[in-house]
């Protein structure tokens, strides 16, 4: 009996999974997914997407009726200040590579998607990097701009008193060289904890993105929004769809 308990409970499970990828693949979700890329590149590692996959990727969204909102446009939808497009999504880089603006941003273009990059100020202008020429350049085509701190160290391993160093000075400098607001920020690694939440928005952030996966709604901490890590190199679009409905999966089960 045990036996046919542990069968029935397996298949039951089977089924559950089953429906739920069918709900994302075929059905609008009920939450927003938040996409994390970081390069745009034919790179060997794994924070790597190849143009032709990161192409093919924006058209599914393109020609499956999704609409790449700004990240106001998520803050205030989450909030219920404005309603969201039927099937939302926002697509992310970490870090301010350079091939975010000469490989990923045409590719974007071309479908008429927008995105936002998270840039750690330290990193700005060398090599592999973007300059800030090219930040600038990236907000002028409608991408949003956000803070990836200074010198990108995970938070979670310094003090509070260094916050202000890693946080609040990286804002202040981008919002210096790009003369325009900056109130998002990327934890760097994911890494964050909720003792962070009330001097973020002290210094004038709206929200922060971390690396829990999952899909976002009205009800979600606007200071711990989900992600889903589009890793590569080698990602299929089937993979990508699959990582989508996995996320959603997980949010319907509370994982």
């Amino acid at each position: 009996m045990k036996r046919y308990r542990k069968l029935l409970f397996c298949l039951t499970g089977l089924v559950i999974t089953m429906i739920g990828f069918a709900w994302f693949l075929f059905v609008t979700p009920i939450g927003v997914p938040i996409l994390m890329y970081h390069k745009i590149s034919n790179d060997d590692n794994i924070y790597s997407i190849r143009p032709e996959s990161f192409d093919r990727q924006m058209q599914y969204l393109a020609e499956n009726g999704f609409t790449a909102v700004s990240l106001p446009q998520l803050a205030d939808g989450l909030a219920g200040k404005s309603v969201l497009p039927a099937k939302p999504v926002v697509i992310t880089f970490d870090d301010g590579y350079e091939d975010n603006f000469s490989t990923a941003l045409p590719i974007l273009e071309k479908y008429g998607l927008r995105a936002a990059v998270f840039i750690a100020v330290n990193k700005v202008g060398q090599p592999g990097y973007l300059s800030w020429e090219q930040i600038q350049a990236l907000q002028a085509r409608n991408t949003d701009i956000g803070s990836h701190t200074l010198s990108h160290t995970a938070l979670t391993t310094l003090s509070p008193a260094q916050w202000e160093q890693e946080i609040k000075k990286s804002k202040l400098e981008l919002e210096q060289r790009l003369r325009k607001p900056v109130t998002f920020l990327a934890y760097p690694h994911g890494q964050f904890s909720p003792a962070m939440f009330d001097y973020l928005k002290r210094v004038g952030y709206t929200g922060a993105f971390s690396g829990i996966t999952g899909l976002n709604f009205q009800d979600t901490n606007q200071y711990e929004l989900k992600r889903i890590s589009i890793f590569g190199p080698t990602l299929g679009l089937w993979s990508f769809r699959l990582q989508l409905a996995k996320s959603n999966i997980e949010s319907l089960m509370g994982i």
